[in-house]
């Protein structure tokens, strides 16, 4: 094994934790043992048995054995989950999209904090109705920079993944992104364009996504209709991804 051994042996015991080896409430092998199978120090194991202590999926509380807590998910690739037409696609849905605007306007003091915005520069403001083998389910609002909303604007209305052209097309290539979650009524016009009626409960997902560069490429706030989206989180006293956050955190729209 080479220099990120422990990340290896790390992945090797989650697959046998997957595949039933070790299930939820059994003990690991001791470091002594894994080390002797490993072929690697016992602190290359203690460093393996960190990484499985921070994601949650084994008990790390000192003094006692480490005890399996949790089958670890797969994880989801970042573009999955970064693009509805891709994740859609791999969960076997027909991913849809209808654009209901598209238009330039005049950065205001968000887009300017979202996306580094110079003050005066355009926007693109785009609207778009998300479908899954048709049937309405989603309404995303994206801003884009003056120099991407350019590329974006050249891309045809039903196209299913904008982020896909954008990579495939114009090398621009989505690797980071914040996000932030939470609930609210469908006012009047979010409730014409999915069809529901107003006030009926939505999923709130904001997101600012970057380039490799740290360069803001959108911000976005996707709203799902109530029950047909919901999102899958691990935390532990260990590894906490969570964080509560007030709407001004991260910026309303």
């Amino acid at each position: 094994m080479g220099t990120f051994a422990f990340a290896e042996i790390a992945q090797a015991m989650v697959e046998e934790i997957r595949e039933g080896t070790y299930p939820p409430g059994s003990s690991l092998p001791s470091e002594r043992e894994l080390s002797q199978r490993f072929g690697v120090s016992p602190g290359t194991v203690r460093m393996a048995l960190r990484e499985l202590v921070a994601d949650g999926t084994v008990d790390g509380a000192r003094g006692r054995p480490k005890r399996v807590v949790r089958v670890p998910r797969r994880p989801a690739p970042f573009d999955e989950f970064r693009s509805f037409a891709q994740w859609a696609r791999r969960q076997g849905y027909a991913p849809g999209g209808e654009v209901i605007l598209s238009q330039w306007r005049i950065a205001d003091a968000q887009d300017e904090q979202m996306l580094d915005a110079a003050q005066g520069h355009r926007v693109l403001d785009v609207v778009r109705v998300r479908t899954l083998d048709g049937e309405k389910v989603m309404l995303e609002h994206t801003h884009y920079p003056e120099w991407l909303g350019e590329i974006v604007e050249t891309i045809a209305d039903d196209a299913p993944s904008v982020t896909s052209l954008l990579a495939e097309e114009h090398h621009v290539h989505f690797s980071h992104a914040e996000h932030a979650f939470g609930a609210e009524r469908a006012r009047v016009r979010d409730a014409e364009h999915l069809g529901i009626a107003r006030n009926s409960a939505l999923l709130v997902h904001r997101r600012v996504s970057r380039d490799p560069k740290g360069r803001p490429l959108e911000w976005s706030t996707d709203r799902y209709i109530a029950g047909k989206i919901m999102l899958s989180v691990g935390n532990s006293w260990h590894s906490n991804p969570l964080q509560w956050i007030t709407p001004e955190a991260f910026g309303a729209q």
